[in-house]
């Protein structure tokens, strides 16, 4: 499977071209509803307090976060506080803060050094690679952080073995692990893990949380889980990156609606279970391969027949081409995926 080269295939249903496409989930609306009224600006509410101890109960004591409006603004500020200017972060080169995240680490000086990926995925010879070349170089800038994504832009979820050799090779040469975390709810679900297994307990020390894929109006958050990183450092980093809201309440209230109940996890095994019932379904399609997916995303190689098929009715992105030539399509499942949805799709495509 090549590097995926993305362009969108017109259609009519955008269902399964994103779980952004999805809206908010009930639940997130009745929170935002009971968060209606008058409340302290900035982040001096019950409601934030509230979101605070959440954090602190769920991803371990000393944890501290910050909610944010999206997941641009997570990275950016998670990424500023593990590095700095004149140093740089190592990333698999499918990562979204390095493909599809514009200028925005490039304002806030952030040097990202993307590597090739391994079904989107970075292992612990990819960090070795980089500090062997670059450290203690005076014509490189230094590297101080890895930036992993899990979900991971391919669809894949790190392994717990995984993320603890990562996590153990970026710790051994001094550097700080970032998560990015838009999709953390459908991995840990995934990975059958509680948020502290996924993330915590196995060495992370910052963390973009997503919410928006899973269910929320637009909400994410900045969660710092090691001593690693200086919490004092990021108040400063939210206002400079204008992610500081005057009415965080809003925000604070669809992040405990989401991570402080099972809402998280019921909504990302929706999303997870959809996607394996399209992926079987897509796979009993003559000519059509696709792999198990790890989570919510389903890359299928399909003829170009069943791709002009697919455009006549659904909006989906390419992902470039298999060893055969074949397009690969990317379905995305949300919270909102019902069996019906999935049928109707694998009619389309089917003989």
């Amino acid at each position: 499977m090549t590097t995926p080269q993305r362009f969108t295939v017109p259609g009519t249903d955008p269902h399964f071209a994103s779980d952004n496409i999805a809206g908010a989930h009930p639940e997130i609306m009745a929170a935002l509803a009971d968060a209606n009224t008058d409340a302290a600006a900035y982040g001096g509410d019950p409601i934030t307090e509230d979101f605070h101890q959440m954090i602190d109960t769920v991803f371990g004591t000393g944890a501290y976060g910050f909610p944010v409006f999206n997941g641009t603004g997570a990275n950016i500020v998670a990424l500023q506080a593990v590095s700095h200017p004149h140093s740089s972060v190592i990333c698999a080169d499918t990562a979204h803060v390095y493909t599809s995240e514009s200028s925005a680490p490039v304002r806030a000086g952030i040097s990202l050094k993307p590597q090739p990926h391994r079904n989107g995925k970075l292992d612990p010879a990819d960090v070795e690679a980089v500090l062997a070349s670059d450290l203690g170089n005076p014509q490189s800038t230094q590297p101080t952080a890895v930036s992993i994504s899990q979900v991971t832009e391919m669809g894949t979820v790190y392994t717990v073995a995984e993320m603890t050799a990562l996590c153990n090779a970026v710790h051994e040469a001094g550097l700080a692990i970032h998560m990015d975390g838009a999709r953390l709810a459908q991995a840990a679900a995934a990975l059958g893990l509680d948020l502290h297994g996924a993330t915590t307990a196995l060495g992370v020390d910052i963390l973009s949380l997503g919410a928006t894929k899973n269910g929320a109006l637009g909400a994410d958050a900045v969660v710092v889980l090691s001593n690693r990183v200086q919490q004092a450092a990021l108040a400063p980093i939210i206002k400079y990156t204008t992610q500081l809201s005057s009415k965080t309440s809003f925000l604070s209230a669809q992040l405990n609606a989401m991570f402080g109940t099972s809402l998280w996890h019921r909504n990302a095994t929706t999303a997870n279970t959809a996607a394996q019932q399209l992926a079987h379904g897509l796979a009993a399609i003559q000519d059509v391969e696709v792999p198990t997916p790890d989570a919510t995303t389903v890359l299928a190689a399909m003829p170009e027949t069943l791709v002009a098929r697919l455009h006549e009715h659904y909006v989906a992105h390419l992902w470039g081409h298999d060893a055969t030539g074949r397009p690969i399509v990317r379905l995305v499942c949300s919270w909102a995926t019902t069996p019906q949805k999935v049928d109707e799709l694998l009619q389309v495509l089917s003989p």
